[in-house]
């Protein structure tokens, strides 16, 4: 496949806003550390970060800056100049808000590609029973295609209902785009890889209740249908002797349990998160396969100083039986390991550590992290976790009164590989 260019625009074409939170529901005091929802992770890859604010209020990270009445740099400047073209109508409340960017590419076999990524907020106004703030209820929306019949499509709500007792998650999405399968394994060389066309159609829900503080339990279902054309003649996928080479068919039952104490889920400064996520897979319920997979996702978050903090993330993958290569777990996959190209290791297990120091002021903010990770086909080999990254990067608040941070980060490995990540807010 041809080397693709990608310019994600930083700056949103849609800001339909209800108040500068864009989105947050309720009153919050600055002092209020009360415990919000838990929130699906930057972390992972289907529920990317974004912003969380609070009406008439500033809840950035760094404090109230005085009137600067020396001329602002040049940087500074262009940054005042774009931000005073979003403002917004504090006084009116909308139901809805929506928060969206563009994305262009060119790739040389896949041509001019077109799509956006955006968040629909769903306001609640209403004063929370407890006097706490109310969670978030939104819905994430993707979509990019090519001229060449490409395309990718995704849909992700999160809805808080019965006075946020009940929480409701689901996922579809849609693909028809070029792929690259990567030799299994912790080892397998780089060169060890071939292309093939997938079609994709996935389908998730699942749904939680709250029984304690902080502690949501949940049951779903998932429904996920890979297909693998025009597959190189003669190599790994052609021979039919790994699971899904020959399309693959996940369906099953899933647990999850989510325990969330962090002071805010998009740009914590401190707290606690743990997502246990159990998949079962069964050909009784129309899989392909029998297999089962484990999912664990830990983060703490230790501030250091006044507006710094140390961010600390474990993640793991556990899965038994046969497992087919398109849900085997992936290192890189952004999250994780930012240094490696995606995919570029997958395997049945996977285990990653990695920790991030994160700095504010101002309207800017820098990191550095540092992580290793490891596949395997049993845990124990993953638990090696011998593939060293690290990196850093830059936050911008391109709002005074919303907390809201476009990041950038460049990640490396010991091989000399270099990656450059953009996204809004912090991946974990």
């Amino acid at each position: 496949m041809g080397n693709t260019y990608r310019i994600l625009f930083l700056l949103p074409f849609l800001w339909f806003a209800a108040h500068p939170a864009a989105g947050q529901s309720a009153m919050r005091t600055p002092d209020d550390t009360s415990t919000l929802a838990p929130i699906e992770r930057a972390s992972s890859p289907d529920f990317p970060p974004l912003s969380f604010e609070v009406e008439g209020q500033d809840l950035s990270l760094a404090p109230t800056e005085a009137v600067d009445t020396a001329s602002p740099s040049g940087f500074s400047s262009f940054v005042q100049t774009v931000s005073s073209l979003f403002q917004v109508d504090t006084t009116k409340r909308r139901r809805f808000s929506l928060l969206a960017l563009p994305e262009f590419s060119y790739g040389d076999e896949d041509g001019l590609g077109l799509g956006f990524t955006a968040r629909l907020y769903i306001n609640d106004f209403r004063p929370h029973p407890q006097g706490k703030a109310r969670r978030q209820s939104y819905v994430d929306l993707s979509s990019h295609f090519t001229f060449k019949g490409n395309l990718s499509l995704s849909l992700r709500p999160t809805v808080y209902l019965l006075d946020e007792r009940l929480l409701l998650r689901g996922y579809f999405g849609l693909g028809h785009y070029p792929s690259t399968f990567q030799a299994i394994g912790p080892n397998s060389p780089e060169d060890q890889k071939e292309d093939y066309d997938e079609r994709s159609t996935r389908l998730r829900w699942a749904a939680y209740w709250r029984w304690f503080e902080n502690v949501y339990i949940g049951l779903g279902y998932y429904y996920y249908d890979y297909q693998v054309k025009d597959k190189l003649e003669g190599g790994m996928l052609d021979q039919g002797t790994i699971a899904g080479s020959n399309g693959a068919r996940v369906s099953g039952l899933s647990l999850h349990y989510l325990y969330d104490s962090r002071d805010d889920p998009f740009v914590p400064l401190k707290g606690f998160y743990a997502q246990l996520d159990g998949y079962f897979n069964a050909r009784l319920l129309g899989s392909t396969q029998d297999y089962t997979k484990y999912l664990i996702d830990l983060r703490g978050y230790l501030p250091v100083g006044e507006n710094q903090l140390i961010a600390l993330n474990f993640y793991a993958q556990i899965a038994t039986g046969e497992v087919p290569f398109q849900d085997m777990a992936s290192l890189s996959n952004g999250i994780h390991s930012r240094g490696y190209a995606s995919g570029r290791y997958i395997d049945k297990n996977l285990m990653s550590l990695q920790a991030e120091y994160r700095y504010y002021f101002g309207r800017f903010g820098i990191s550095a992290f540092a992580g290793t990770a490891n596949v395997g086909d049993t845990p124990l080999k993953a638990l090696k976790m011998d593939k060293l990254t690290f990196g850093g990067g830059l936050r911008v608040k391109p709002f005074r009164g919303q907390r809201m941070y476009f990041r950038g980060d460049v990640g490396f490995n010991t091989h000399g590989d270099v990656q450059f990540y953009l996204g809004i807010d912090e991946l974990f």
